[in-house]
């Protein structure tokens, strides 16, 4: 499906090309990221929401990012940092 923010996904996934499905009947579609050979390599729903608010769709296109950075083990440093800064280790309190 063509979608008005092609060509701006398709720049912040390179190498990956953006695929937006076809609307769903409650207003969301799927977002897939392709390789170069066409295979699905990440796919996630966004709402109507997030399709039609730009804050939204921008959030929504950060965290993709960052979900693959975690996934391909290259986390931002400032998220590095951050995770250092909290110690990353959350406390759990046991009764």
């Amino acid at each position: 499906m063509d979608n008005p923010n092609q060509q701006f996904v398709d720049q912040l996934f390179a190498p990956l090309r953006a695929n937006f499905g076809a609307p769903r009947p409650d207003g969301s579609i799927v977002l897939s990221l392709l390789d170069e050979s066409d295979a699905t390599a990440y796919s996630r729903v966004l709402n109507a929401t997030q399709m039609s608010d730009p804050q939204a769709f921008a959030q929504s296109l950060e965290d993709i990012r960052l979900e693959l950075a975690v996934r391909s083990g290259s986390i931002p440093a400032e998220m590095r940092k951050a995770l250092k800064e909290q110690d990353s280790v959350l406390s759990y309190h046991t009764s």
